[in-house]
């Protein structure tokens, strides 16, 4: 009965010691795997064509005038496109 008290605290011990170190390998291969940090993944961003909030990561991107924009949908990204055309 005392082995088995010992070997759980053993068990404890070793898994508060290897939970920050596993949790910062995690982490790590996660921001590698995306190329982006978890903060970015939780960035809400306003559609300019219907202002509808969704995050940065499920938006579509087009590039105009130079800088990156995100819309939630390609029919509001292709929307946005014809009513902002240049003439």
């Amino acid at each position: 009965m005392i082995r088995l008290i010992l070997y759980g605290i053993l068990f404890y011990v070793g898994y508060r010691i290897l939970k920050p170190w596993v949790a910062s390998l995690l982490q790590s291969n996660k921001e590698d795997v995306h190329g982006q940090s978890s903060s970015q993944e939780a960035e809400l961003i306003r559609d300019p064509q219907c202002g509808t909030y969704f995050l940065t990561q499920r938006g579509v991107e087009a590039r105009i005038g130079g800088r990156t924009v995100y819309f939630c949908s390609r029919e509001c990204r292709d929307k946005y496109l014809v009513s902002h055309r240049e003439t």
